[in-house]
């Protein structure tokens, strides 16, 4: 992991890939074995790592193959897709189909991306039925963050509750010594009620420069103790057992399934934003996608 000024994130590490044709091979359990080997090799993962080939398919009747790998990475269990040539020689992390409307097929990614982003539990703010889903991938003690918070607080269509509904995502980067801690607490107020993880996770973020690696236990608890709408007894005993892991490290395997590679990332109705943008940017961003998606609900009239 590396924070990278010039974007403006708290990035993560995660694999990629390139393309070819000839004669069509079948993916044999050695040639998807050799496969995994060469990926693992290319990207200098691990050999705990155990990249596998967990799956196989032909793209629309051709000779190309879609290969799903997965994999033991440090956030967790991970997958990589490739696209292989006919020959099996080339592998691209993409492949493109001229034959398919580039907008239809864009709407389409969006809509099952915002599927998978809206699987499970997860806090949320502002109206189920709105018009627009903002999903926030973030890190407590990601300093991008902090700001990403600060334009999302002040952005008129989010605050309004009408418009844009709000949804958090846990994503604590490894490099980040207290990060983990923070989600963990974070998400147990979480389990209470959406008033307590809000106000919890507005505390954490206050306080982002008073919080070390060696206070953070006595910071989560004397900001718990703050919230009225949080029960100290059940937070207390919710850290202590780990209960909310399982959730952390859920939220930070979708992340990496849906292609989050920093903090903050935000996914606007499936359509992902990297980096920190100005205001400007991320109101043009949200109104455009209010306004597509009105064209769509007329549409479907």
């Amino acid at each position: 992991m590396a924070t990278q000024l010039s974007t403006k994130v708290c990035l993560l590490p995660v694999p990629c890939l390139m393309a070819g044709a000839d004669v069509c091979r079948d993916v044999s359990p050695t040639e998807g074995e050799r496969l995994a080997h060469y990926v693992a090799q290319k990207y200098h993962l691990p050999a705990h790592a155990a990249l596998r080939l967990e799956s196989k398919e032909q793209v629309g009747g051709s000779c190309y193959r879609k290969l799903v790998f997965k994999g033991d990475g440090a956030l967790g269990p991970y997958e990589a897709t490739f696209y292989a040539s006919p020959d099996l020689r080339f592998l691209s992390s993409d492949i493109l189909d001229s034959t398919i409307d580039p907008e239809r097929e864009e709407r389409a990614d969006a809509e099952k991306r915002m599927s998978q982003l809206l699987d499970g539990e997860y806090a949320a703010l502002g109206s189920a039925t709105a018009p627009v889903t903002v999903v926030v991938f973030s890190d407590f003690q990601c300093p991008y963050c902090k700001r990403m918070r600060g334009l999302l607080a002040a952005e008129p269509l989010i605050t309004s509750g009408g418009k844009v509904r709000l949804v958090f995502r846990h994503m604590p980067m490894p490099a980040h010594q207290w990060a983990q801690k923070a989600a963990e607490a974070a998400a147990c107020a979480q389990f209470q009620n959406g008033d307590a993880f809000w106000r919890f996770h507005d505390s954490l973020f206050e306080n982002q420069e008073k919080i070390t690696a060696d206070n953070v236990n006595q910071m989560v608890g004397d900001l718990a103790s703050q919230i009225e709408t949080l029960s100290i007894r059940d937070f207390g005993d919710c850290l202590r057992r780990q209960t909310s892991l399982g959730t952390v490290l859920r939220d930070r395997h979708l992340g990496t399934l849906v292609g989050v590679k920093g903090t903050p990332t935000l996914f606007i109705n499936g359509e992902p934003l990297t980096g920190l943008p100005d205001a400007a940017e991320l109101h043009r961003r949200l109104e455009e996608a209010a306004g597509q998606a009105a064209v769509g609900a007329l549409a479907e009239r």
